[in-house]
């Protein structure tokens, strides 16, 4: 039997916050909503960022701007 390709999103779950230009940073999943498809991470500052599954590419994009930072679950910290 075939599993995930990708780590599944959970609370807890690590990630890496992707901004435009290349910088990156390390969050944590602290919420998981509608299924998997709506995420809110805390980044290593406390601020909270809230992502959406896009439909057109299966990635994590900003839920506040088109424009904004991307999200990659991770196996382990980064």
């Amino acid at each position: 039997m075939l599993g995930p390709t990708r780590p599944v999103p959970h609370v807890g779950a690590f990630a890496r916050i992707k901004h435009f230009g290349g910088g990156s940073e390390r969050g944590t999943v602290v919420a998981v909503q509608e299924d998997g498809r709506r995420l809110r991470v805390r980044d290593e500052d406390g601020e909270l960022h809230e992502f959406l599954l896009s439909p057109a590419n299966a990635c994590f994009v900003s839920a506040d701007s088109a424009h904004g930072p991307r999200l990659e679950l991770v196996e382990e910290p980064v």
